[in-house]
C-alpha cells in the first residue's frame, strides 16, 4: 500500500472533510417540522413525533454538561485507563458523549468549552487508520 487513507470509524456519525483526517463534523438529524436536532439518525422526531427528520451537520463544539473519570474500563476497551468520559451538549442542542482528551482530570468542570478532536484508532481490514471522534478542552476562544 502507497499511502495509508483515514476514514471514519462511525460514518454515520463522523464525516471527515479532508484526506488527512485532521478535520471532520459531527452527523446529526433535525425535525423538519420543530426544528429539534439529535446526534446520529432518526426514524422520527423524538420531540414532536414527526416522519420527516433531514440529516444535518452538527457543530464540532459545545459545552460540558458531565464527566466521569472511569477507572475500571469496559470489555474491549484498548485506551488507556484512567480515561474521562465526557458529555458535550453542542450547540444545536444534542448531547454526544466520547472520551475527553488533552485535559488532567483536574481541570474539567462543567460548562467548560469543548471542541472535537479527531483521533486515529485502529486500522480497518484494508489498512486504512480508522479516525475516531473526542473532545477536548476548546483551543482558540473568540477574539
Amino acid at each position: 500500500m502507497i499511502g495509508k487513507k483515514r476514514v471514519s470509524a462511525a460514518p454515520s456519525r463522523l464525516k471527515l472533510l479532508d484526506d488527512t483526517g485532521e478535520r471532520g463534523v459531527l452527523l446529526g438529524t433535525a425535525c423538519s417540522r420543530c426544528g429539534a436536532h439529535f446526534f446520529g439518525s432518526v426514524v422520527f422526531c423524538q420531540s414532536c413525533t414527526s416522519a420527516d427528520p433531514k440529516p444535518v451537520e452538527l457543530s464540532s463544539s459545545g459545552s460540558l454538561y458531565s464527566y466521569t473519570v472511569v477507572r475500571v474500563p469496559p470489555a474491549g476497551w484498548q485506551g488507556d485507563v484512567p480515561y474521562a468520559l465526557g458529555q458535550v451538549q453542542t450547540l444545536e442542542g444534542p448531547h454526544v458523549v466520547s472520551q475527553v482528551v488533552e485535559c488532567p482530570f483536574e481541570d474539567l468542570r462543567v460548562g467548560m468549552e469543548m471542541e472535537l478532536a479527531l483521533v486515529v484508532a485502529g486500522e480497518d481490514q484494508e489498512g486504512n487508520e480508522l479516525v475516531v471522534y473526542k473532545w477536548r478542552p476548546r483551543q482558540g476562544k473568540e477574539g
